[in-house]
């Protein structure tokens, strides 16, 4: 399976100031579903805030923007927001590396000058993707038997047609 490769997104150390700082990125990102579930025809917004936390950066990034989903029911195209946030909190420290428990942890190396937070923007751009698309909730799907788009109107198949599988069953009667 090939990596995907997002845009570099990268803060400089020197522009990150003494307690909050936030910063604004719009980037495409890459195709990122395997059989092209969702892409991004335009830009997203990426906000990004630097905590300083002693010679730690504590990074909260949100991510905003239009995907076009293909709805698992009807296979059908459509534009839904997605948006998600991931914090990971970069550290020269080899010691918290590991040790921080909820969040993400990254070590830097010693005389790093620049935060590379591509990774971190394409993890909060994954996790917002839903696990299911769908263009609509009552959405109806497709016939199981002609593929027609069930939403565009009624089929032709007969309806009342039962596997003769289950025909023993037809005329047993439910009463609780």
């Amino acid at each position: 399976m090939a990596s995907i490769v997002f845009k570099e997104l990268r803060i400089p150390l020197s522009s990150v100031e003494e307690g909050v700082s936030t910063f604004h990125f719009r980037t495409v990102p890459p195709d990122l579903c395997a059989g092209g579930r969702v892409r991004f025809p335009q830009e997203i917004g990426v906000e990004v805030q630097v905590t300083t936390v002693g010679e730690d950066y504590l990074i909260d990034i949100k991510v905003e923007g239009e995907g076009e989903c293909v709805c698992d029911r009807c296979s059908e195209s459509f534009l839904s927001p997605i948006g998600g946030k991931v914090q990971t909190l970069f550290t020269f420290d080899i010691e918290k590396a590991g040790n921080e428990g909820s969040i993400d942890v990254k070590l830097l190396p010693l005389h790093e000058q620049m935060l590379d937070i591509s990774q971190d923007v394409l993890d909060a751009l994954v996790l917002a993707i839903p696990s299911k698309c769908l263009c609509r909730e009552e959405c109806k799907g497709l016939c199981c038997r002609c593929g027609a788009n069930l939403n565009e109107g009624e089929c032709s198949c007969p309806k009342d047609e039962v596997d003769p599988r289950w025909q023993a069953l037809k005329g047993l009667t439910w009463n609780p």
